[in-house]
């Protein structure tokens, strides 16, 4: 973790993607009249993955690091979300035919945050070893996300039981409070006159897709209540009539909505739509993803150089989104616009916004490095270029 002299394979790889060996957080540029060579989706994604590997890992306990190089005030290692966008990035890689027993240790790098000593039984925010940390709501359903696809995959029964414990645990953050949904952290669930009290569509959203997965899959009726239930919430509360996207939270205290609208929320409830409609086979369902696909693509693109991108923060958000959108192209070929932009966006990521570590820029028009160093912003490419090479069938 010193410098790019002490790593040849890492510099043999940065002179693959880069015309001149840069210094940390300045833009590569490519000399348009140099060849570059042709390299697939899915090679793009494990090179990423690679480098993840040798950068954040943190060999003496299994576990990742929250930035690259360490910052002041990091802790021992990441953050559940930060490796929670790993592990999505991880079964994507498995998804496209990668069968490297190294892909197995974001999973078991997982097993360090579950806490068994509160119950019901989750994931906090960090690892159980240095202290029992607060337990996300949200966190908890993108986990459960992770080990439905980790599932569907391989088959793997210790991952679907995995997530109906994780059932048990959403339920505790519901209520009728605020008319419904779910809150954001279990602890301040019982503190109403904190700020952090609050229902957040970010948790609501993403549990609410688990649950119609899961459903999917076992036809247990109870998931499918619970999770109609917090979606008949969310369209009711959290939709802006507008523009028919997504505020972010209410707060408890004061029922103060705060309006702010983030990729993600928008990407989750354009799967969520699509998943009603394939269990329900009701078109109102697919008619509104169509709706919030169209707006967030309007709202969240901005033009860079005569090229649209979409925001220049917050890739694994976006990441979110396009998900959306590859959910809504298996019932609709109007996606394909949308995700088009994607692929170009990541496309230009490659060439263009990345630093001399070879780390992605949070800004993938190249503009500004934003946190480049955070581990979940490189998980985000990780899992874009392999989602790319499923839907472009590179899984040979």
């Amino acid at each position: 973790m010193k410098n790019l002299q002490k790593s040849s394979l890492l510099l043999l790889f940065l002179l693959i993607i880069s015309c001149t060996e840069n210094t940390d957080n300045e833009l590569t540029h490519t000399d348009p009249t140099t060849p570059v060579e042709t390299i697939s989706y899915k090679e793009k994604a494990k090179q990423t993955f690679d480098l993840v590997q040798q950068n954040y890992k943190i060999s003496s306990t299994g576990l990742y690091l929250e930035n690259f190089p360490k910052q002041a005030g990091d802790r021992e290692s990441s953050y559940l979300w930060s490796l929670d966008g790993l592990l999505s990035g991880v079964n994507q890689l498995k998804a496209i035919g990668y069968k490297d027993q190294v892909l197995n240790a974001p999973f078991l790098a997982l097993e360090k945050y579950y806490d068994t000593q509160r119950l019901p039984t989750a994931y906090p925010a960090f690892p159980v070893q240095y202290g029992l940390d607060d337990r996300f709501y949200d966190d908890n359903a993108i986990v459960a996300l992770d080990l439905i696809e980790d599932y569907q995959i391989t088959k793997n029964e210790a991952s679907l039981d995995r997530v109906k414990k994780l059932v048990e645990f959403s339920l505790t953050g519901e209520d009728n409070v605020a008319g419904g949904g779910m809150y954001w952290v279990e602890e301040y669930r019982y503190k109403p006159e904190n700020d952090n009290c609050m229902k957040a569509v970010c948790a609501s959203a993403f549990t609410t897709t688990y649950l119609l997965k899961l459903y999917q899959i076992t036809k247990n009726d109870e998931y499918l209540k619970f999770a109609k239930r917090i979606y008949v919430w969310l369209t009711a509360n959290m939709k802006d009539p507008v523009d028919n996207l997504f505020w972010n939270d209410i707060r408890i205290r004061d029922s103060y909505i705060n309006k702010t609208k983030w990729t993600y929320n928008s990407g989750a409830m354009i799967t969520n739509n699509v998943l009603l409609y394939e269990i329900t086979k009701d078109e109102t369902y697919l008619t509104e993803a169509r709706t919030i696909a169209a707006s967030s693509y309007t709202v969240f693109t901005r033009r860079v150089d005569n090229q649209l991108f979409f925001p220049d923060h917050d890739s694994w958000f976006n990441v979110c989104l396009f998900r959306g959108y590859l959910d809504l192209l298996k019932h609709d070929p109007i996606a394909q616009n949308y995700v088009n932009t994607f692929i170009s966006n990541a496309d230009y990521a490659w060439a263009k916004a990345r630093n001399s570590y070879g780390l992605f820029y949070e800004d993938w028009s190249g503009i500004k490095p934003g946190r480049d160093k955070w581990l979940l912003q490189q998980a985000a490419l990780i899992e874009i270029y392999g989602r790319i090479a499923l839907l472009k069938g590179e899984t040979e």
